[in-house]
């Protein structure tokens, strides 16, 4: 794969530190994969979040009520819930207080397939106990790709993806998720997260992947007649003709939304007018999901606290422009993510840049420590306003 193509595509949301297999042991501050189920689980057996917790440290200003906007209708609000130092609690009362609908539950095939028939993956079980009752619907990503990583299980791995023994395996994996989460209200499944960054330009895998797909969505709206069913392409390549043919199999249109550069500095805000105008054509009379939408605040990227909040802004303002298209935006990330995971990401993705660490280490709208940059106060007056 091409660094430069993954560096002008990249997606960080999607890959919690537990993932990897490179990084299975991996600990932050000491707090491991099983201290956050233990945290998780203790709130389940409470009864919901609380906190006493003050959630707004800078002062909010009311909406400008000068400028119209359109109510939220059947839109969906999404926010990647990013712990920080403040823990799950603190962060998920925060998602709700803003009037969050949907959080991304996001596994890679070999996290949940240990060995051949052998399933494991103890998130599925703990989403289906605790989303569910919190009135909180769930964006389901399942990724035999991620970005620039083949995420088969080991056995799988030398096999072309249309191969019938790699489309029956992940049916089955299917069939063990769907029997873990019975209970979760899924806003779609997603198959594969930014297929384009690992298919890139080679035509026979994007075949491949597209007779994998067929077969593989078909068998989830066997299972899940209701669900919507999609693959997460970037804004880059959604636009692109292999992307047309994969999403004529797909029920709802997944892009992933990051206003970058090259080099990971930002373009201006100004530019999400232009793009929410050419996606809806292109993709005319389809429903269209931005399951990532994110922007750093790095001065070394161009960026600040100011440019993140009129990120913002103008995605609020784009997304009631076209609201009979745009159903759903999962903005990225709620905290900040530590220097220790900002690591880890560029292990994993083979990415060692400042400008990539700067752009990992600042996509939250709050700091890791759990401070309000402005961008939080925005999402919530911009959410507020229309009746989130």
């Amino acid at each position: 794969m091409n660094p430069l193509l993954i560096s002008k595509h990249f997606s960080p949301c999607t890959i919690p530190i537990y993932k990897t297999r490179s990084y299975i042991k991996f600990m932050k501050n000491g707090c491991t994969y099983l201290y956050t189920l233990l945290v998780i689980s203790l709130i389940i057996l409470a009864g919901g979040c609380t906190s006493d917790t003050p959630t707004q440290t800078l002062d909010e200003q009311p909406p400008d009520v000068t400028i119209p906007v359109t109510a939220k209708g059947d839109r969906l609000l999404g926010l990647g819930l990013t712990e920080g130092a403040v823990g799950f609690g603190e962060s998920f009362n925060i998602s709700q207080d803003l009037g969050v609908q949907v959080v991304e539950l996001s596994l890679a095939w070999d996290d949940i397939e240990t060995a051949p028939g052998t399933y494991e993956n103890e998130y599925l079980n703990i989403a289906n106990a605790f989303y569910p009752p919190n009135n909180v619907q769930v964006s389901l990503s399942i990724n035999p790709i991620d970005t620039n990583n083949l995420r088969l299980p080991p056995d799988l791995e030398d096999k072309d993806l249309d191969d019938p023994e790699v489309i029956a395996r992940y049916n089955k994996l299917m069939d063990y998720v769907f029997s873990r989460t019975p209970e979760l209200d899924l806003v779609s499944v997603n198959i594969g997260n930014e297929i384009d960054g690992y298919l890139g330009d080679d035509q026979e895998k994007w075949r491949q992947y597209n007779r994998f797909y067929q077969q593989t969505s078909a068998h989830v709206r066997s299972k899940r007649p209701s669900v919507q069913v999609g693959t997460k392409i970037m804004f880059e390549g959604i636009m692109g003709n292999e992307a047309r043919t994969i999403n004529q199999h797909s029920d709802v249109v997944l892009v992933t939304y990051y206003p970058l550069n090259q080099d990971f500095s930002v373009k201006d805000p100004d530019v999400v007018h232009k793009d929410f105008d050419e996606i809806t054509s292109f993709y005319s009379n389809r429903t269209i999901y931005f399951s990532e939408a994110g922007y750093p605040s790095s001065s070394y990227l161009g960026s600040s606290q100011e440019q993140q909040s009129e990120f913002i802004t103008e995605m609020f303002s784009a997304w009631d422009d076209h609201s009979e298209q745009v159903k759903f935006i999962n903005f990225i990330w709620l905290h900040d993510i530590h220097e220790s995971e900002v690591n880890m990401y560029t292990g994993y993705y083979g990415l060692s840049s400042r400008g990539f660490s700067e752009y990992l280490g600042t996509l939250g709208f709050r700091t890791y420590d759990g401070e309000d940059k402005k961008a939080l106060v925005t999402l919530r007056n911009e959410a507020t306003s229309r009746g989130w």
